[in-house]
Protein backbone atom coordinates (compact mmCIF):
# COMPACT_ATOMS: atom_id res chain seq x y z
CA UNK A 1 0.00 0.00 0.00
CA UNK A 2 2.86 2.37 0.82
CA UNK A 3 4.43 1.67 -2.59
CA UNK A 4 1.16 2.46 -4.36
CA UNK A 5 0.79 5.77 -2.50
CA UNK A 6 4.33 6.84 -3.33
CA UNK A 7 3.86 5.88 -7.00
CA UNK A 8 0.61 7.87 -7.21
CA UNK A 9 2.26 10.83 -5.49
CA UNK A 10 5.18 10.72 -7.95
CA UNK A 11 2.75 10.58 -10.89
CA UNK A 12 0.80 13.51 -9.49
CA UNK A 13 3.97 15.58 -9.06
CA UNK A 14 5.11 14.76 -12.59
CA UNK A 15 1.68 15.82 -13.89
CA UNK A 16 1.93 19.17 -12.09
CA UNK A 17 5.48 19.69 -13.32
CA UNK A 18 4.48 18.87 -16.89
CA UNK A 19 1.55 21.29 -16.77
CA UNK A 20 3.78 24.05 -15.38
CA UNK A 21 6.53 23.54 -17.97
CA UNK A 22 3.99 23.27 -20.80
CA UNK A 23 2.28 26.48 -19.73
CA UNK A 24 5.56 28.38 -19.56
CA UNK A 25 6.61 27.13 -23.00
CA UNK A 26 3.22 27.93 -24.53
CA UNK A 27 3.25 31.45 -23.13
CA UNK A 28 6.77 32.08 -24.41
CA UNK A 29 6.03 30.73 -27.89
CA UNK A 30 2.66 32.47 -28.32
CA UNK A 31 3.85 36.01 -27.74
CA UNK A 32 2.29 38.49 -30.11
CA UNK A 33 4.42 39.69 -33.01
CA UNK A 34 5.32 43.36 -33.19
CA UNK A 35 6.00 44.67 -36.67
CA UNK A 36 8.39 47.45 -37.50
CA UNK A 37 6.27 50.47 -38.27
CA UNK A 38 3.28 49.56 -36.15
CA UNK A 39 2.25 52.82 -34.55
CA UNK A 40 0.96 51.64 -31.20
CA UNK A 41 1.48 48.57 -29.08
CA UNK A 42 -1.66 46.44 -28.63
CA UNK A 43 -3.47 46.73 -25.34
CA UNK A 44 -3.70 43.58 -23.18
CA UNK A 45 -7.48 43.26 -23.47
CA UNK A 46 -7.85 44.66 -27.00
CA UNK A 47 -9.80 42.13 -29.07
CA UNK A 48 -10.37 44.25 -32.15
CA UNK A 49 -8.77 43.74 -35.55
CA UNK A 50 -5.63 41.77 -34.76
CA UNK A 51 -4.08 41.88 -38.22
CA UNK A 52 -1.04 44.05 -38.69
CA UNK A 53 -1.85 47.33 -40.46
CA UNK A 54 1.53 47.10 -42.16
CA UNK A 55 0.35 44.15 -44.27
CA UNK A 56 -2.97 45.70 -45.36
CA UNK A 57 -2.91 46.87 -49.01
CA UNK A 58 -3.47 50.56 -49.64
CA UNK A 59 -5.08 52.31 -52.60
CA UNK A 60 -1.73 53.29 -54.13
CA UNK A 61 -0.27 49.75 -54.09
CA UNK A 62 -0.56 47.29 -56.92
CA UNK A 63 0.17 43.61 -57.23
CA UNK A 64 3.41 42.68 -58.95
CA UNK A 65 3.63 39.20 -60.43
CA UNK A 66 1.42 36.30 -59.44
CA UNK A 67 -0.31 36.00 -56.11
CA UNK A 68 1.31 33.51 -53.79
Amino acid sequence: MKLLKSALFALFLSLLLGIAIGTVLRLRLERSVYYIGSAIAPQPLDVGDTRAPVLDPRHYEEQVGQAV
